[in-house]
């Protein structure tokens, strides 16, 4: 792994998560005629359940780190010491929204007109290909949404009339 300062919330996460996963494997029992002596709780029932206890608790933990590894752009490039005025958390301006909903839409024409060309050709590949990348264009429209709803937010909060009392 890289500098631990220098690492983002992403490469933390995906180290974490890998880590996690090697550690589910040692703990893992699969039945109880299995040895788990080695923990040596004092006996056999005894080291079993807490080799069970702990690969819960691992699994629960790999759960959550494989969430943060999902983290969409730009929080995923997060890094300690980024302040909150960085430039890269800033809120889009209206050309730079307006530039990439036009792009995006340009994207979609051309992974329709795509499949209009693999629909009589009937490859697979192709075919599985294009879905990816439409399941990829929805997943970045509901960021967008995401992203303009917290625009809109903080528009209304910036207009908010302030109370005479505060």
């Amino acid at each position: 792994m890289i500098k631990t300062s220098e690492a983002t919330l992403n490469e933390r996460a995906g180290y974490v998560y890998r880590k996690l996963l090697l550690l589910q494997r040692l703990f893992q029992v699969s039945s109880e005629n299995e040895n788990a002596d080695w923990l040596d709780a004092g006996e056999p029932a005894r080291n079993l359940a807490l080799c069970s206890g702990i690969l819960e608790v691992l699994d629960d933990l790999a759960e959550q780190a494989r969430v943060l590894t999902t983290v969409p752009f730009p929080l995923k490039e997060w890094r300690a010491g980024d302040r909150a005025d960085d430039e890269r958390w800033r809120a889009l301006t209206e050309v730079e929204r307006r530039e990439v909903l036009s792009i995006v839409s340009c994207y979609e024409d051309l992974i329709t007109w795509c499949e209009s060309l693999t629909e009589s050709s009937q490859n697979p590949s192709a075919i599985e290909h294009l879905k990816s990348e439409r399941t990829r264009l929805a997943r970045f429209r509901q960021e967008v949404g995401f992203l303009e709803r917290r625009q809109i937010s903080d528009i209304a909060r910036i207009n908010r009339p302030r109370s005479l009392d505060s």
